[in-house]
């Protein structure tokens, strides 16, 4: 699957969702999506990835980035529908500890 990044609203909350892999060959158009997303007026933002299958550790990074930029704002970032893979990935490292992680739309 070919990466892609669409924005969309559930409620008022922007959501964007991912498709294909996050790799470092798409991290640039990744950050560009979710700097312009930062700049709503929402209290949280989510990231929908049931779509995606890997993430690598730039992936990961951009993630964590972001979620501090949030957290300085006092605001959420939600990771909303991770496949079983992704939520093991984040759960070995820790980061499920931190994100806010979501399966159904309606806990946004």
């Amino acid at each position: 699957m070919s990466f892609r990044l669409k924005i969309r609203k559930v409620k008022t909350i922007p959501v964007l969702t991912v498709f294909g892999d996050i790799t470092g060959n798409n991290i640039g158009k990744l950050t560009a999506k979710l700097d312009h997303m930062i700049k709503m007026p929402s209290e949280r933002i989510a990231i929908d990835l049931a779509s995606v299958s890997f993430i690598d550790s730039h992936g990961l990074g951009v993630f964590v980035f972001f979620f501090r930029r949030l957290q300085e704002q006092r605001r959420i970032m939600v990771i909303l529908h991770p496949s079983e893979f992704i939520s093991e990935l984040f759960s070995g490292s820790n980061l499920d500890r931190i994100f806010t992680i979501v399966n159904d739309e309606r806990e946004l």
